[in-house]
Order: C-alpha cells, then structure tokens, then sequence
C-alpha cells in the first residue's frame, strides 16, 4: 500500500505544478485579451499579485473556458487530497 500512496502523492505534486503554470496561463491570456488596456499601466519590473476573480465575468469564451477546467482541477485537487489525507509535510518530504 506504500507505493500505491507514494504514486498518489506524487501524482499531486505533478498537479500543483500543473496548477500554478495553469494560472500563469490564464493571467497572460487575460492580459493580452480582455485586459489588454489595463496592461499598458504596467512598466517593466512591476509586480503585482492577480487573482483570478479579476478574470471572471468576461466576454472572452477562451478565457471563461480556461477559468472553468482551473476551477475542475482545483476541485479535483481538493478531492484527491482530502480523500487521501494529504498532508503538508507529505509534499515537501523529498524521500517520495
């Protein structure tokens, strides 16, 4: 039962990977399509922390699209981890 639970935490891994490329993705999307104007305030260099709630809403289908298979794997994510009682200290043991 030790490597079936070390494939399904590995298998996690994976997804929050997946998940924050996934949300990178949908920012510049947004960003160079709906939002195009509000990304000219922006210089080089500045930060900023987005949330995808600014995203919502749109006219965009290919963003809405998007956001919707985000929110799926999100939903799928928290599943697999309460399911399976995935801890913290899991995902950050290197020995997996």
């Amino acid at each position: 039962m030790y490597a079936y639970r070390e494939k399904i935490i590995l298998s996690y891994r994976v997804l929050l990977k997946t998940h924050q490329k996934f949300q990178e993705r949908i920012i510049n999307v947004g960003m160079t399509g709906e939002f195009a104007e509000v990304n000219t305030v922006f210089q080089p260099g500045d930060t900023y922390n987005f949330d995808l709630d600014q995203f919502r809403g749109t006219n965009d289908i290919n963003l809405n699209t998007l956001l919707a298979l985000f929110d799926e794997l999100e939903n799928s994510m928290n599943n697999l981890a309460s399911i399976n009682g995935i801890t913290e200290k899991e995902l950050e043991d290197e020995s997996f």
